[in-house]
């Protein structure tokens, strides 16, 4: 799934406004992924700045009725803006978190080991009677 389905993705849920996806090397050549209204980009982006010089792995940048989430590292960024107050909110750092896991590659998976040849279990032998004739 492209970046871009994924972001229209969550732009679909109800209350959400604008959805943000930034590489570092989109941050390089000043382009990202963006779907929504487009006058909330420069909020966006400014929020990604904030979050970069505070330090902080998240920010939440409340404007009027809408707040602003930005969270990610160095490599990746992801940003929406959602409604304050919508029940959308519970659901918002939860898609934040699979968008910021959807874009990072998954590491090459080993291949599983062979399975061990089992040896033949040992079979219990009940003693033996030895009956006499008389």
């Amino acid at each position: 799934m492209t970046t871009l389905s994924r972001i229209e993705r969550v732009l679909r849920h109800d209350g959400i406004v604008a959805v943000l996806d930034m590489t570092a090397e989109q941050a390089q050549t000043g382009d990202c992924s963006w779907v929504g209204e487009d006058n909330w980009k420069p909020i966006v982006l400014e929020a990604v700045r904030l979050r970069q010089i505070a330090g902080e792995p998240s920010v939440r940048v409340l404007v009027g009725e809408h707040a602003v989430l930005v969270s990610g590292d160095d490599p990746h960024v992801v940003g929406v803006v959602f409604i304050k107050g919508h029940p959308v909110v519970k659901s918002v750092v939860r898609m934040v978190r699979q968008l910021l896991r959807a874009g990072t590659p998954k590491p090459a998976s080993a291949p599983a080991p062979a399975p061990a040849a089992q040896a033949p279990a040992p079979v219990a032998s009940a003693p033996l009677s030895v009956q006499s004739s008389s």
